[in-house]
């Protein structure tokens, strides 16, 4: 937990801006840095651990029978690097899937798939399992194999639907979101004086567990004088049915985006001032 700013130019977008970032950052995905890089006082509280599955059984036993697989779905970028991460540990090279027809649920997650030498066969226009569903039923997937490769405890629409298609579906799970074990009154003083002006969600895990360290003496209004940036519309309905104040959700769910909207979103608050 920690807070970072650019300590120059005080002419950028989001100089002033105090941001609270709910997820871990890695250096390949930085949206820490997009905000510092804006001018924004960033504060760094993950909210969400992401970690391997406590049992590997059902990726190893579906790669013994890779040959009965169509087609290949990635439902997030952690599922692409767990996936490899796991393949590197089997001491297996990505050629495994050579032969299969691979599916992403957006472009940060192609973009993963690509940097493993793997180029994707379909992204839907709109980034969520309802548009893969649609896609699919394009195809006539009567008869065909999907190994759903995903999170732990994941939406079941996919599956569900794929399903009804006639299709045959098989899962595993690859990565578990996990709450962090930390100290949070660090990030609850935060709220509590009211030194944050927005908070970023990238999933909803992070909302909801948010929401269950607020204590509970705080009421509804503990939000009231935040705003919140998410990204994807499944993060947005879970802090919405939360109560908080969704001002912001790019159309291209990433972390760039998401940045820039925010960015967006102040430059144009400061114009009605």
């Amino acid at each position: 937990m920690y807070c970072v700013s650019a300590e120059f130019q005080n002419d950028l977008p989001l100089k002033g801006q105090r941001i609270l970032v709910t997820r871990e950052e890695g250096p390949d995905h930085s949206l820490s840095e997009s905000l510092i890089q804006l001018g924004a006082e960033v504060h760094i509280h993950p909210l969400i651990s992401i970690q391997p599955p406590d049992s590997w059984d059902s990726f190893d036993q579906q790669i013994n029978h890779i040959n009965q697989i169509d087609w290949l779905v990635f439902t997030s970028r952690n599922g692409v690097i767990f996936t490899f991460q796991r393949l590197a540990e089997l001491n297996l090279s990505n050629e495994i899937f050579q032969s299969l027809r691979i599916a992403c649920i957006g472009p940060a997650t192609a973009e993963a798939l690509l940097q493993e030498g793997l180029e994707t066969d379909l992204i839907p226009s709109i980034y969520q399992s309802e548009a893969l569903v649609q896609e699919f039923q394009k195809m006539k997937p009567d008869g065909l194999c999907f190994w759903l490769v995903q999170a732990e405890a994941p939406r079941s629409i996919l599956q569900e639907e794929l399903i009804k298609m006639n299709a045959e579906v098989v899962t595993s799970t690859v990565y578990c979101n996990r709450m962090p074990q930390m100290d949070f009154s660090p990030l609850l003083e935060l709220i509590r004086l009211k030194k944050l002006d927005w908070i970023v969600f990238a999933s909803a895990s992070a909302v909801k567990n948010l929401c269950s360290i607020i204590p509970k003496e705080w009421g509804k209004t503990w939000s009231s004088n935040l705003k919140v940036a998410c990204l994807g519309e499944i993060t947005k309905n879970a802090a919405m049915e939360q109560g908080l104040n969704v001002e912001v959700q790019p159309e291209v769910q990433n972390f760039e985006h998401l940045a820039m909207a925010i960015s967006d979103y102040v430059s144009k608050q400061g114009q009605r001032i």
